[in-house]
């Protein structure tokens, strides 16, 4: 997933109305930003080197610290004990653990195959990315539009009425970030771009 990692945070924000949003957002993509800060110093190279070049099915990224399945819940566990030392709020600690292990959980069906532990070792997911770049962005699109119905949905429930005009923003910001990347599937930004 791209953009759909944010959209899970609204799974949990009626949950926490009060917890900083930045937070939620931070942790839902937590691995994402690993994973390109440690791509950037060449730990966890990735191919092609251009963003230029790159596209959906033919990314070849290895993903052993941020996205596989064991570090990954060990970085759950340090989010928890980071967000519990400095909030001291075991509900919004479990929030932000939860988000940051989804991340890697639902790549399982819209993403990248990941390792349980290293290289070697089995890879678990659908490589809908490499398989079915199409059809795993509608997934994508699908799954955003059903964590934002459940915020929605959610905050109703709970006598806070999401105004009409922010549901518009939120439904239209999502669908043309996540189905603005179907052209890349199997075109790279290069050849879109005209360069």
């Amino acid at each position: 997933m791209v953009l759909g990692h944010y959209a899970s945070a609204f799974l949990v924000r009626p949950h926490l109305p009060t917890a900083p949003f930045w937070l939620l957002l931070l942790t839902a993509n937590l691995a994402e930003f690993l994973w390109l800060a440690l791509a950037l110093v060449g730990v966890e190279p990735t191919k092609p080197d251009s963003i230029l070049d790159a596209t959906f099915n033919n990314l070849d990224v290895h993903m052993t610290y941020s996205h596989n399945v064991v570090p990954n819940l060990l970085l759950g566990v340090a989010v928890f004990v980071l967000v519990q030392l400095i909030w001291k709020n075991t509900k919004l600690s479990l929030a932000c653990a939860f988000l940051t292990c989804l991340h890697v959980w639902s790549d399982f069906i819209v993403g990248f195959q990941h390792e349980l532990l290293g290289p070697t070792s089995m890879k678990i997911g659908l490589n809908s990315y490499g398989r079915f770049p199409y059809t795993a962005i509608v997934i994508e699109w699908i799954f955003a539009i059903i964590c934002l119905t459940y915020f929605v949905s959610a905050e109703k429930a709970r006598g806070r009425i999401v105004p009409r005009k922010k549901m518009i923003l939120l439904y239209s910001a999502f669908t043309i970030g996540i189905l603005a990347w179907l052209p890349n599937a199997y075109t790279p930004m290069r050849k879109l771009l005209g360069l």
